[in-house]
């Protein structure tokens, strides 16, 4: 089974408030906008920024700030080009360095947020959420190791961090050190933070290390926790199987398809648990949904191929079998050689 694991992302915000000018009105209206902001109406904060900055064009905290409401409404190119401006008028702001690394973060431009996060760092090298959000970036780059040491910083500097534990115990996760992550995530719920993360996470670590008992556990525990977390019934029915719980798998992967339907690997791996369970017509059914949704999906044409050969269909199963060799799948290569042999 194929997992995608998504790690959940905590991201340091600086929201700045100015100095106390003669311009009340001007400080009217950004005290204004920080109490819109605080209320998630980030449109409203915005145009209360920009009515600050018609008055003063030269306010870095008011191109900060409305950065942060440009990138919380999903408008990150929006929310880089304030955060530029705030740095062009004051170079030292650490907020808007770390918040315009943020932003490169989230369109996937890691290595301008790593340079963003350094550039916080040169100016105060003793900001745990910075080295955190460093961390994350060369997490995404696929340097696990100094992701680690960026999460041991921030760790170092702010021992009381779940989001930082969660993410070292991710890094350690991808380096295969599934005890060590383990600690990480079960310190983060010892915490007693309510997120359903550290449950998933720690499972993920327990089947890896054999515990499917324990990962079940876990996977359960996450699920109670987001009854609507598609990766946790994923694992768990994952678990399931592993456990030879083929029963309880398949009702898994009915709810994680009521989930994501759009995803072919859901509706392959209930295949392959409904073979488990001898019903190949519904295997069959479900191999057909899966190549709806992936038109080149060699190991679902492979699969249904096998399927039809149970139920009688030759001609089917050996169509099935082209298709997959011809996407490239050696299985497949092999049993239609053999078959056609045969003749």
């Amino acid at each position: 089974m194929k997992t995608r694991f998504l790690p959940l992302l905590f991201f340091f915000f600086v929201f700045v408030f100015p100095v106390v000018s003669a311009a009340d009105d001007l400080d009217a209206l950004f005290l204004q906008a920080g109490i819109k902001y605080r209320k998630d109406d980030f449109q409203g904060a915005s145009a209360l920024y920009s009515a600050v900055l018609r008055g003063n064009p030269r306010s870095a905290e008011a191109f900060n700030n409305r950065g942060l409401c440009k990138a919380a409404s999903g408008d990150f190119a929006g929310a880089v080009s304030d955060y530029s401006e705030a740095l062009k008028l004051d170079p030292s702001m650490v907020a808007a360095c770390n918040n315009r690394g943020i932003a490169m973060a989230k369109t996937g431009n890691y290595h301008e947020a790593i340079l963003d996060y350094n550039q916080a760092l040169r100016i105060n090298a003793v900001l745990p959420e910075v080295y955190n959000n460093l961390g994350l970036a060369r997490s995404a780059l696929g340097d696990q190791s100094g992701a680690l040491d960026d999460f041991n910083t921030a760790l170092a500097l702010k021992p009381y961090y779940p989001e930082a534990l969660l993410n070292r115990g991710c890094a350690r996760q991808k380096l295969a050190e599934h005890r060590e992550a383990l600690r990480d995530f079960q310190q983060v719920i010892s915490f007693g933070s309510g997120y359903a993360e550290p449950y998933f996470y720690s499972a993920v670590s327990r089947s890896a290390m054999g515990d499917h008992k324990g990962a079940l556990v876990d996977y359960t525990k996450a699920i109670a926790i987001s009854p609507s977390y598609p990766e946790a019934f994923a694992g768990r029915a994952l678990a399931k199987i592993r456990s030879r719980d083929y029963r309880g798998a398949l009702d898994d992967y009915d709810k994680v398809i009521g989930l994501q339907s759009d995803n072919p690997e859901l509706y392959y791996n209930r295949a392959l648990v409904k073979v488990k369970l001898s019903d190949f017509p519904g295997a069959e059914i479900d191999c057909s949904l899966a190549l709806e949704r992936n038109k080149v999906y060699a190991e679902a044409f492979f699969l249904r191929g096998i399927i039809r050969s149970e139920l009688g269909n030759r001609e089917g199963m050996l169509a099935d079998l082209r298709f997959s060799a011809d996407a490239g799948y050696d299985p497949a290569k092999k049993l239609l050689k053999k078959e056609m042999d045969k003749r």
